[in-house]
């Protein structure tokens, strides 16, 4: 890849290109597939609606600043006037069937998908939906930022060499986490971008000759980072060291009084916040608040738990999606990226011991020895590990935190190592030649996990075969209103075969029912049928859709046979009368048909 004076042009195609692909993933991934998407939608749809700060438990969200939902709510009230107001049943409707277990997916039981997706949310964007996506946007115009800032800290912190933040840069453009996080609602986006510009800031104050102003918006990025997220403060000893020594070792006072300059409007900016959470909770965190909107840790720490989150961060980090991160690479994948991060901390240790040798008087012929600055490399460091020690202090209080998009405000420094690492393997045509990979790695990566894994996952299902279908014993078809029930089994866990005998208006859903002889009720079990992966009123006339379940049997009931019966009704609608050869096979008070029998051994 050039470098010097093309840098800056190389820097531009990157930053453009993530726009685009991180809109990309923000089209293509459903609404509400992302972790705590669905709760920061609620958060945004709050504010806008009712203009006022959620307190106490009523949204999950609500233990977050809110600078990122603000902004999100105020540009798609712009787009769509009063859209905080619609019935939020129209879409985000809950998939019941939901597994975070791949084989219950392949066994057409369960479904990746947390939601089901109507017609509703298709293009062209009705209210709900567009409003969704111009706050979406604005995820992604965060992210874009994020790359850009990331460009313009790196450069400083390896100054003279390009070829190191244009291989971080092309690494986080199309980072398949970055790309997926920074294409849906998430406040990680606003904490990223902030905590970023903070570190700029601060290496643009440390690399300051005659300047006169150097990094002036870093009391800014500093106090806003912490309205977008308060694990942003994890970096400002990061931000101070640069400060400090901006001064001079020599120079102490000067250092000072820079401090001073930085860090006295950005807590003046921060602390509203945290007098808020004095007054509503009793501490300045606001923990009362965290414990009741997250799911506590309630069993001391472990090594097996440091191993586990360690485990976590480095998958997330490439790439796990889904609404819990439940949609992984392949395993090969995993395997072939631990390699290439084992060989980026070689090739950090080999640079930094090169590094200080030459600071040290010792000549060195290394490439990466001529641009190791101890202080900017270990602001650097301190950054990573102050964000990773704030995430691990907090996974103490809360599950779930194994996911890298925590780590986000320190997302450059963590890119610029990576990078660093690689290039300082080898000489200098090995920096342009690698950083050159660095960058088509990460595309051939970021397409792959878009179009191999996270397209895949929630594919509509394939009409059932015509191989099946011949097998299938013939019986006289059920009809509910659009859809038709055409065929069962019951042998083991039922299976129920439903045709389009038109393109079905609405959403469809499913109530499977397993009785005792007397009536009582066994287990009742309500869906969209084929658990929820596409919802009837895409299905085109004449396709099938093979519906299987997974009987729960109760511990009170003994073996035997039970009797199986369905029934349909539409999602906001009526239930639906079965008919058989156009004549009732049931009433409006019990809805229901009667398939057959289902043992239990």
């Amino acid at each position: 890849m050039s470098t010097g004076g093309k840098g800056a042009r190389w820097a531009t195609v990157l930053v453009v290109a993530h726009l685009v692909f991180a809109a990309l993933w923000s089209v293509m991934v459903p609404l509400g597939e992302a972790p705590d998407e669905a709760d920061h939608w609620a958060y945004i749809t709050y504010l806008a609606r009712e203009r006022r700060l959620p307190q106490g438990p009523e949204l999950t969200q609500s233990k977050h600043p809110p600078l990122f939902h603000a902004t999100a709510a105020l540009l798609a009230g712009l787009v769509v006037p009063g859209f905080g107001r619609l019935d939020s049943r129209l879409f985000l409707r809950a998939n019941p069937d939901v597994s975070f277990r791949p084989e219950d997916v392949s066994a057409g039981t369960h479904a990746y998908n947390s939601f089901i997706h109507t017609t509703y949310e298709d293009w062209p964007w009705r209210p709900g939906p567009l409003a969704y996506h111009v706050a979406r946007f604005w995820a992604v115009v965060l992210s874009t930022l994020t790359l850009w800032a990331t460009y313009r800290f790196l450069r400083l912190a390896f100054p003279g060499q390009e070829d190191v933040a244009l291989a971080a840069t092309g690494l986080l453009a199309f980072l398949p986490e970055f790309a997926f996080i920074g294409g849906v609602l998430n406040n990680d986006n606003a904490a990223a971008f902030l905590g970023t510009a903070a570190l700029w800031g601060g290496m643009a104050v440390y690399r300051s000759r005659n300047e006169r102003f150097p990094g002036w918006w870093t009391p800014f990025a500093l106090g806003l980072g912490i309205w977008a997220k308060v694990s942003t403060a994890a970096l400002w000893p990061a931000v101070a060291l640069l400060v400090f020594l901006s001064g001079g070792r020599s120079n102490p006072k000067a250092g000072l009084k820079r401090l001073g300059v930085v860090f006295v409007p950005a807590l003046a900016l921060a602390a509203p916040w945290f007098v808020r959470n004095w007054r509503l909770y009793g501490d300045p965190m606001g923990w009362a608040l965290v414990r009741a909107t997250v799911d506590v840790r309630t069993t001391p720490w472990t090594w097996a738990d440091t191993v586990w989150l360690i485990k976590g961060w480095f998958l997330s980090f490439w790439g796990k999606f889904g609404s819990a991160g439940h949609i992984p690479m392949a395993k090969s994948v995993y395997v072939v990226l631990g390699g290439v991060t084992v060989l980026a901390l070689l090739g950090l240790v080999r640079g930094l011991a090169r590094g200080v040798g030459r600071r040290n008087g010792n000549p060195m012929s290394a490439p990466a020895a001529r641009f190791v600055d101890v202080w900017s490399m270990g602001a650097l460091f301190l950054a990573v590990v102050g964000v990773a020690f704030a995430m691990w202090r907090y996974s103490l209080v809360a599950l779930g935190t194994d996911q890298a998009r925590l780590l986000f405000p320190a997302i450059a420094p963590l890119v610029g190592l990576l990078a660093f690492g690689w290039l300082a393997l080898g000489g200098t045509s090995w920096w342009r030649t690698v950083s050159s990979w660095v960058v088509v790695g990460s595309l051939a990566l970021g397409i792959y996990a878009l179009m191999g894994v996270v397209r895949p996952a929630y594919a509509p299902p394939s009409t059932v075969p015509a191989s099946e279908w011949a097998r299938l014993p013939r019986v006289v078809p059920v009809d509910f209103g659009e859809i038709s029930l055409v065929a069962w089994n019951l042998e083991g866990d039922p299976v129920l075969y439903w045709l389009a005998r038109e393109q079905p208006r609405d959403d469809i859903r499913v109530v499977l029912r397993v009785t005792a002889e007397d009536g009582t009720l066994v287990w009742e079990w309500k869906r969209s049928p084929g658990a929820g992966r596409w919802s009837t009123d895409h299905w085109p006339r004449g396709y099938v859709m093979r519906d299987a379940y997974r009987v729960r049997w109760p511990d009170w009931v003994g073996p035997g046979w039970y009797r199986v019966e369905v029934g349909a009704y539409e999602f906001l609608g009526d239930v639906i009368v079965p008919l058989r050869a156009q004549e009732p096979v049931a009433t409006p008070e019990h809805p229901y048909v009667m398939l057959g029998w289902l043992q239990k051994p």
